[in-house]
């Protein structure tokens, strides 16, 4: 990779462990205590990490709406890195779930259709939603740069204040209290792209870049964690409204922990391991429920929650890398691994 798209290596690293973090901690926060340590620590881990799945789109969004390839080339040279994965792990999902969830001796052959029919339609697992959003993105890019190449800088700063003024409009908890606003073109995961292209042609130049960024992106943590809890204090049911994918708070989380690295980083060598991490990062996205959920009652045995959440994602991580590895020295591996 370029010296200058270093930083991309980290990112793509940072928001991979951050993927494995929020899952190895968000099984906590649905045993609702807003006074309990558990509870807390992670809500914390979640408010930092939920940035994570917007870093991997902007990202996307940075490196491949300057491409010059027309529309054809760009769907047979990027679908097909999509696709492939996609079909491979829905199926390697659908075993999992029949294996580990069901007693499939005992279902019916109509029960094991339908099965197969939902979570081909809605995702084999939980969090294979991704390609469902990332191939629809992928789709709208080849029309989205030729929008944002005629466009000024200006322009796309008004869209991208339109963007985030439509995440209130589109937001459920809001729906009683704001207009009902046709605001769909200015919504959605859209607008990830186009702040990665933005933050590519946009130069922020003042004192300290690295610290205002950081601090900018810790308070957007600080204030996703508190008001998770305030929120949930007589709560039933889980509500992340805060720190969910599409809402203010994570987005500006996830453009200042972007331009935070950016700066923090230029001009310097990506470790291996941070290099490592990157190369295998789709990989350990796509993989790491099925070792996170054996590792983490495994760790949970020996170690109290403080630790269970980082050992867990740290060996879940681990454990992704090898599978990937493992997967891509398979005949046409390479082409499904992610």
């Amino acid at each position: 990779m370029a010296e200058k798209y270093n930083f991309i290596s980290y990112l793509r690293a940072i928001a991979a462990i951050f993927v494995v973090l929020i899952h190895a901690s968000t099984g906590f926060l649905y045993h609702i205590d807003t006074n309990g340590f558990n509870w807390n620590y992670a809500n914390w881990i979640n408010a930092a990490t939920r940035c994570s799945v917007p870093i991997f789109v902007m990202i996307s969004g940075y490196l491949l709406l300057h491409k010059n390839e027309n529309t054809w080339t760009f769907y047979k040279t990027r679908l097909p890195k999509l696709i492939y994965p996609f079909i491979f792990w829905t199926i390697v999902y659908l075993i999992y779930y029949f294996y580990r969830y069901t007693n499939f001796e005992t279902l019916s052959t109509e029960k094991i259709w339908s099965i197969i029919l939902d979570k081909v339609l809605h995702g084999a697992n939980a969090h294979l939603w991704y390609f469902y959003m990332i191939i629809g993105l992928y789709l709208a890019i080849p029309f989205l740069r030729k929008i944002l190449i005629q466009s000024s800088t200006r322009e796309i700063e008004l869209f991208l204040v339109l963007w985030l003024i439509s995440m209130c409009f589109t937001s459920k908890p809001l729906y009683s209290v704001m207009p009902k606003f046709d605001l769909t073109f200015f919504s959605g995961y859209i607008g990830y792209l186009v702040l990665g292209y933005y933050l590519s042609i946009k130069e922020f130049k003042f004192n300290m870049n690295a610290l205002v960024f950081a601090l900018i992106y810790i308070l957007m943590v600080v204030i996703g964690a508190n008001c998770t809890n305030l929120l949930n204090q007589d709560a039933k049911k889980l509500n992340t409204f805060f720190y969910n994918y599409l809402f203010v708070t994570t987005a500006i989380a996830a453009g200042s922990l972007f331009l935070w690295v950016k700066d923090a980083v230029k001009d310097t060598k990506v470790p291996t391991w941070i290099s490592g991490i990157d190369h295998y990062s789709f990989g350990i996205f796509l993989s790491h429920i099925i070792p996170l959920n054996f590792l983490h009652p495994l760790i949970s045995k020996y170690f109290s929650t403080v630790w269970v959440i980082p050992l867990a994602t740290i060996s879940a991580v681990i454990v992704s890398i090898a599978i990937t590895y493992a997967i891509r020295k398979l005949p046409y591996g390479k082409y499904v691994s992610g």
